[in-house]
């Protein structure tokens, strides 16, 4: 996996005159929200989409004190930062819709490719779901048209919209709640298609996106979040997975909502604890992520937005007047949240800090996030005022991202060239001065360091293949991007497997990898790749006389025989096992004694699958028998794991020895007062 260098870079590495180079850069891409409108509506069902000249439009159902119908309304902001916009005198009554609405049923808007489209279901004098229309980016609306009935007088309990001229949408069956579904076919609304899935016991809102012919629903039975499927080319549906499964009764999941934006998905949804069982009385949304609509993060709370009805996620890159600017919005009914979208032209959200480094050292170690320490010249103060405070956030501010490029001075006449080498994201900030001087110390970790977070809530898993849990970890932890080995292991049952709620991510992931010898870590580009190590990989690199330094040993304390059990067979003999053996007899040979290791994991349910698990264990056992270390000039190219080729002077200057190894561990380290640019590689056995 070494990194790809340009001709003159790799030139630059061979000069005895070489000069390094650097750049760093910090981007705040975090989004800050806070409250940014406070209109007071009461709350109800509501919804909201972007229109195609910029202007937010929202729909809601406006709650009558009978508890039976309400009215159904539209409110269209193009000046995000006008409150009156947003006050609830803005809000219009569509035609049609004044006393006559099912206040329970929820309610959805989005855009159609220009045409705006609103649906709700009537409560009075039928049980129609109605749609009403708009050309004009949500100016004027006619309507209501009728898209059909649902059967035996049926109620609503969630709507949405994918954008597709499609609806679906809870609503009551016998045993419990299904999901029906009607496109617009240009003339008129196609008649009801049904799930073909069990009912639920209950109906708290319903989400959709499309993908082609592929439409993926969310829904919520009030207690749990599920996904389902419905491929409208072949009227096929389909279980989906649990994105929050129930354990208790405890916690309500109501009025899911998904927007998308810069290639992920965003999954809003209120947790509500009436206090009844936990006597802790909370009701806010909760935003996760995803990129494929399988595996999701387990997300973040918006504790400052207390809600009951709903909050939808609308980014507006360009309003359609006034100078909100780029903008992100949280939307409830009592409150509107908001935060700036990154722009890398904002001087207050990205920031070039490369001449001010004065030093510093990059850590990678496996099992643990990188970790980039660096001391800035701060002479003047002149970075105080671009350090975050609290409500006043800065580029220099916790939870940035640092971006580190590393090369030298090559070619003729000499350029400076360099290749990206990691992305951190800041974790501490130290003004450091004295009558002498003034310095930042900024202390950054890579983003695998959220896989040492919490999890919030238990998951459970039955028969999946490790290559999907492995996904689904690294999801809930909020990594997204993934790099797998197209390899059998990958492919393997996993016959269960449970996130524990308590548990970091990485405790689990780590179980996961143990299982088939997996190895990871994160790139440049910030994907978390992983890797199958073999003992026939070539190197990548080799390294002759220029080592500056250099320790090369070894160590007979290891396992030369692993044992592998793992889950019983489910019938034969009581005393049946399900076991495989790995030996190095050359190493029993060497040391005249027998090592054994035993080792058990009920993850594995055949003896071919112990077997593997014998051989990647012996084969680790191998590599920590050697363990070597080199001093040499700063490498970009290298990464954790790379193979390296060590090839000593001969004697009388070196010990003369040639091997192949590992990388386990580097640390960089740069001084700009001593011209000192330098890499020590912690190395193991091939």
């Amino acid at each position: 996996m070494v990194r790809t260098l340009p001709n003159p870079l790799s030139a630059a590495l061979n000069s005895l005159t070489r000069r390094p180079v650097l750049t760093l850069n910090v981007a705040d891409h975090v989004l800050h929200y806070a409250p940014y409108q406070t209109p007071g509506t009461p709350e109800s069902w509501h919804d909201a989409c972007l229109a195609s000249d910029g202007s937010i439009v929202r729909v809601r159902l406006a709650r009558s004190s009978s508890f039976l119908t309400g009215t159904f309304q539209v409110q269209r902001i193009s000046d995000p930062a006008q409150a009156s916009q947003w006050a609830t005198s803005a809000w219009v009554t569509l035609p049609g819709a004044a006393g006559v609405m099912n206040q329970d049923g929820s309610c959805a808007v989005a855009n159609c490719g220009g045409l705006l489209r609103a649906f709700a279901q009537r409560g009075s004098g039928g049980n129609q779901l109605w749609v009403w229309t708009s050309t004009n980016n949500g100016l004027s609306w006619s309507g209501p048209t009728t898209v059909l009935s649902p059967p035996s007088n049926a109620l609503i309990k969630g709507i949405a919209c994918a954008g597709t001229n499609d609806v679906f949408f809870l609503y009551d069956v016998a045993g419990g709640e299904a999901i029906g579904c009607s496109f617009f076919n240009g003339s008129g609304w196609s008649n009801l298609q049904s799930w073909s899935l069990p009912p639920l016991g209950a109906g708290g809102g319903l989400a959709s996106a499309c993908s082609g012919s592929l439409y993926t629903l969310i829904y919520s039975d009030n207690y749990s979040l599920s996904t389902c499927t419905f491929n409208a080319a072949n009227g096929q549906w389909s279980s989906g997975v649990a994105i929050a499964p129930a354990t208790t009764t405890a916690i309500m999941r109501l009025a899911p909502r998904l927007s998308f934006a810069d290639g992920l998905y965003t999954l809003s949804c209120v947790e509500a604890d009436s206090g009844n069982l936990t006597g802790s009385v909370y009701s806010y949304p909760r935003l996760r992520q995803s990129l494929d609509l399988v595996h999701w993060s387990n997300g973040t709370i918006l504790h400052m937005l207390s809600c009951s009805y709903g909050a939808v996620v609308l980014p507006v890159a360009s309003p359609a007047s006034g100078n909100a600017g780029p903008r992100s919005y949280v939307l409830t009914m009592p409150t509107i949240a908001s935060a700036p979208l990154f722009q890398s032209t904002n001087p207050q959200q990205a920031l070039d800090l490369s001449p001010a480094v004065l030093a510093y050292r990059r850590l990678e170690r496996p099992g643990r996030p990188a970790r980039l320490e660096v001391l800035l010249d701060n002479s003047d103060g002149s970075y105080n005022s671009l350090v975050s405070r609290a409500g006043s956030y800065r580029p220099l501010g916790l939870g940035a991202t640092l971006t580190l490029s590393e090369g030298y001075y090559a070619g003729t006449p000499p350029s400076p060239t360099q290749i990206k080498t990691g992305s951190y994201v800041l974790s501490q900030l130290h003004f450091l001065r004295s009558p002498q001087e003034h310095r930042l110390l900024l202390v950054a970790n890579d983003r695998t360091r959220q896989l040492d977070l919490l999890a919030r809530y238990q998951n459970s898993y039955n028969g999946q293949t490790l290559a999907f849990l492995i996904s689904e970890v690294c999801a809930r932890a909020g990594l997204f991007a993934i790099a797998l080995p197209a390899t059998d292991q990958l492919s393997q049952t996993i016959p269960s497997f449970v996130i524990q709620a308590g548990q970091p991510y990485r405790a689990a992931l780590d179980e996961l990898c143990n299982t088939y010898g997996l190895v990871y870590f994160l790139d440049q580009d910030e994907v978390l790749r992983f890797r199958e190590l073999s003992s026939s990989e070539a190197p990548v690199w080799s390294y002759q006389p220029e080592i500056e330094l250099l320790s090369i040993g070894s160590s007979d304390e290891r396992a030369n025989h692993i044992i592998v059990s793992g889950k019983p067979p489910a019938s034969g003999s009581p005393q049946a096992l399900t076991t495989a053996e790995a030996y190095d007899d050359l190493h029993v040979q060497q040391v005249g004694c027998e090592r054994l290791r035993y080792h058990i994991d009920h993850k594995l349910t055949t003896t071919s699958q112990c077997a593997q698990k014998a051989a990647f264990l012996l084969a680790q056992e191998q590599r920590a028998a050697s363990r070597h270390r080199i001093t040499v000039p700063l490498n970009p190219a290298l990464q954790l794991f790379d193979a390296v080729t060590l090839t000593d002077s001969l004697a009388p200057t070196g010990s003369g020895q040639s091997l192949t190894c590992r990388i386990s561990g580097l640390t960089v380290r740069y001084v700009a007062q001593e011209g000192l640019a330098e890499m020590q590689l912690d190395l193991e056995g091939l």
